[in-house]
């Protein structure tokens, strides 16, 4: 007589011991990994997105006076280089040829027109000021228009260093015998602060005692780095900081 004995079945559920420790391994390492993929991420986004901003604030500006400079017929530039007065040609009316047109003299000279006025003003809040750019018309009867921004975060202190002279290049410098306008523009956008998605920081300051930041000659660059105008430490800015710089010919004279 033959026993059959029952046989036993395995459970498709379930694992072995090994298969849970490392099942639990894995997922450690995996949770312990991923939030630093997460903050790398976000300072790259923060580092990219005030990066673009302050590159368009800089690069709108300066197509913002394209026009205006290469039509001026004279530049006036403060001592500090921080305002621009562009005095344009007296235009009328043609109604032969259906648009505006320079208006002569009886020598056939060009007559003095309206003028243009960028300038830099402080924009003053809780944390201290934060420079922007703006755009005035003055009529040639002499009414004046209310100024308009043309870009905000504009940090004339921090412009770069101009390595002849080793003093910070100004916003407006005029070369009269070449009839070139060189501008020079620093742009920062600011960071989002450390809530990712929170209030930004306004104004460019040291972090450890609230200084404002200024650029400082060194071998490595002479256009200077930016350092605290207290401290004197090279620190981290709030901001990312983009500078822009070019040329315009006026074409009339």
């Amino acid at each position: 007589m033959t026993t059959t004995l029952p046989r036993i079945r395995r459970s498709r559920f379930g694992g072995t011991l090994a298969e849970g420790i490392l099942a639990v391994f894995i997922s450690t390492m995996f949770l312990s990994v991923l939030p630093g993929f997460y903050f790398t991420s976000v300072k790259i986004w923060q580092r990219e997105c005030g990066e673009l901003e302050a590159v368009r604030s800089a690069d709108f500006a300066l197509k913002r006076m394209d026009e205006d400079v290469r039509n001026a017929r004279s530049v006036a530039i403060s001592s500090d280089g921080t305002m621009l007065t562009l005095t344009l040609p007296r235009q009328g009316y043609d109604a032969a040829l259906g648009r505006y047109v320079n208006i002569l003299d009886s020598h056939g000279w060009l007559m003095d027109g309206d003028r243009i006025e960028y300038s830099i003003a402080d924009h003053h809040t809780s944390d201290g000021s934060d420079p922007a750019m703006h755009r005035r018309v003055i009529r040639a009867d002499g009414t004046a228009e209310a100024p308009r921004l043309v870009a905000n975060h504009v940090h004339p202190q921090v412009n770069p260093l101009d390595p002849a002279t080793g003093y910070t290049t100004p916003v407006f410098a005029y070369d009269s015998d070449h009839r070139t306008l060189t501008v020079t523009v620093t742009a920062a956008e600011t960071k989002p602060s450390a809530g990712t998605f929170g209030s930004t920081q306004a104004v460019l300051k040291c972090s450890r005692d609230g200084g404002q930041l200024v650029r400082v000659a060194t071998e490595e660059h002479p256009e200077g780095e930016i350092r605290c105008s207290i401290c004197g430490t090279d620190v981290e800015t709030t901001a990312q900081i983009v500078t822009y710089q070019t040329r315009f010919m006026l074409r009339n004279g």
